[in-house]
């Protein structure tokens, strides 16, 4: 397979917004649903996207690869209200996200602009969660996702057979005891008006029984969408939702909140908010999904929507930062990106670097490893609070001082002792083997202040544990390094170039300054369970060449992740 890497950070120019308003109907074909005079988009945040690819046209391009590719993706879960008529109408309100959420437009039949209003630009400016689900995003992710989904023929035929909201439909149509919603049709009644965008936020002021939230399904014609939608809710036998039209989009509410979140949007949309646009500028590609995340303001409120979180009001009440999130393609993979801003640092914490050295010069047959960097600097930060749940458990139990006890049976000194054997850095492997038949082959990389005095204490774990000998080990320079066997042991002692590997390069983003990555190759590894994968399913298996997960300290309280999903 041709490396990919060279756009494993997709690039995220200015993206200029391209509006298209819905088109009204005669407002008397709305059934009793009040309406709210559509008003000029206020400006906004400009949504990032990736550009195609410098040779050759994005249509040429899309037409040169799979046609027929769709996208599609799972409903969300029901929310329940509380009353029955509640319930239901926010169900058939759901359904609308459920239509857009099935969406599977064709990529190569789409335009490539990506533009117009996002639900972001509709939504107050309060929310603290948000969800957003684009089956329109931007050129460069209509072509990469054709790309990437290429690698998985299986999965592409599913999504290309048909329009998924279609079916839906008739899955609902299918379980409509009163034979109301059914006397409408998907080609008729939906398709004229349901664009490709959805967009869900809570805002404050909710609970359990009444949540906050406003519902932004993009709509292509307003006037339309209206009267649908009104017959859709009349089914429910009750007129607990609101629906309020708004820049092209239909903003749906539990009853009674649809005019106070109408003059939320226009006192300010989550667009505007400061905090949401720098968080999504720093996340970069939105890609097909989105997600944003306030702890500070959100925690307290999601504890009043949750019954079983009562007893929990002041746990994370202290808890301040934000985390925005993305799914989004790149040709060789998909990823799921985020970043978190804003939060309460540990001091210290910031100065974590990450040094993927240990991790890329692995051997090369390497099926999975995990690395963490700056594990000393954590115990530092850590110990105290540990230390006092330790010896409050201990006083509670009636066990005395159980580090005391430790210390004294292991001839240790903690947490000094501690932060040796976990080291600077310490890197797990496991070689490609079959598992099953005997031990494991395992083996660690531990970089330490005291490589010497970290053998010392591995030993005195050993023999605590009644497992002397078990581990080889050998002491080279500021590294300690130990496996189960004496051959592995060498290997690991030598080296190798797992981080010249295509695989890994495309599945680990940036090993350089992770402070924490993981990396599995599925090529390796499948040959486990392979077997027990049914028939049918296994050409989607074999499909898949790798994952990885890789988080890094960017900053004072700002961090970034990134797992990936990469294809053969």
């Amino acid at each position: 397979m041709t490396d990919s890497t060279d756009s494993t950070t997709p690039p995220t120019p200015d993206h200029t917004p391209d509006h298209t308003p819905g088109h009204p109907t005669d407002s008397s074909t709305t059934r009793s649903i009040p309406t709210h005079q559509t008003q000029a988009m206020p400006s906004g945040y400009q949504y990032p996207q990736t550009p195609p690819p410098a040779t050759g046209t994005p249509e040429a391009i899309v037409a040169s690869s799979a046609v027929g590719v769709a996208l599609a993706d799972e409903a969300p879960a029901k929310v329940s209200g509380r009353r029955g008529g509640k319930r239901a109408g926010l169900l058939v309100g759901g359904l609308a996200v459920a239509l857009v959420l099935g969406g599977g437009a064709v990529f190569a039949a789409q335009k490539l602009s990506g533009g117009g209003a996002q639900p972001a630009d509709v939504l107050p400016g309060d929310a603290y969660l948000y969800f957003r689900l684009d089956v329109d995003p931007s050129a460069g992710q209509k072509i990469s996702a054709v790309r990437f989904l290429d690698k998985l023929p299986q999965v592409k035929d599913n999504l290309g057979s048909g329009d998924p909201r279609q079916k839906l439909w008739d899955l609902v149509v299918k379980d409509d005891t009163k034979n109301c919603i059914s006397k409408l049709t998907y080609d008729r009644d939906i398709a004229p008006w349901l664009g490709d965008r959805v967009g869900v936020a809570l805002r404050p002021g909710g609970t359990s029984d009444d949540p906050n939230l406003a519902l932004a399904v993009q709509v292509k014609d307003e006037g339309k969408a209206q009267d649908v939608l009104g017959r859709m809710f009349a089914c429910s036998g009750s007129d607990q939702t609101d629906v309020r039209m708004k820049d092209g989009y239909a903003i749906i509410t539990p009853k009674g909140k649809g005019d106070a979140t109408i003059n939320a949007v226009n006192a300010g949309t989550l667009a505007a908010n400061a905090n949401f646009s720098g968080d999504m500028s720093a996340l970069g590609e939105q890609g097909v999904m989105s997600m944003w995340f306030d702890a500070g303001a959100g925690i307290p409120e999601v504890q009043k929507l949750s019954k079983q979180a009562a007893g929990l009001s002041t746990a994370g009440a202290d808890v301040k930062g934000r985390v925005a999130a993305a799914v989004r393609f790149d040709p060789g993979y998909v990823e799921l990106a985020g970043v978190s801003r804003g939060f309460k640092q540990a001091a210290g914490i910031s100065a974590i670097k990450g040094d993927g050295t240990q991790l890329a010069n692995l051997p090369d047959d390497t099926v999975a490893a995990l690395h963490l960097a700056g594990t000393d600097q954590v115990v530092d930060q850590a110990w105290p609070a540990l230390k006092k749940q330790i010896d409050s458990a201990a006083s509670g139990s009636g066990q005395g001082d159980v580090i005391g006890q430790l210390e004294s049976q292991l001839d240790v000194k903690l947490p000094d002792d501690l932060k040796v054997l976990l080291g600077k850095s310490m890197t797990i492997a496991l070689p490609d083997q079959q598992f099953g038949q005997d031990e494991p082959v395992v083996g660690a990389k531990i970089v330490s202040s005291d490589a010497a005095r970290a053998d010392q204490l591995v030993g005195k774990v050993e023999d605590a544990v009644d497992a002397s000998g078990f581990l080889t080990r050998k002491v080279d320079g500021d590294r300690l390094v130990l496996a189960t066997t004496p051959d592995y042991l060498s290997k690991l002692e030598s080296g190798g170039k797992l981080g010249d590997s295509d695989a890994f390069k495309a599945a680990v983003s940036d090993p350089s300054s992770s402070v924490f990555s993981m990396y599995v190759n599925l090529d390796k590894l499948e040959k486990q369970y392979i077997a027990d994968v049914p028939a049918d399913a296994r050409p989607a298996v074999e499909a898949l060449r790798a994952v990885g997960l890789s988080t890094s300290v960017t900053g004072a309280g700002e961090g970034s992740f990134s797992f990936r999903v990469v294809g053969n």
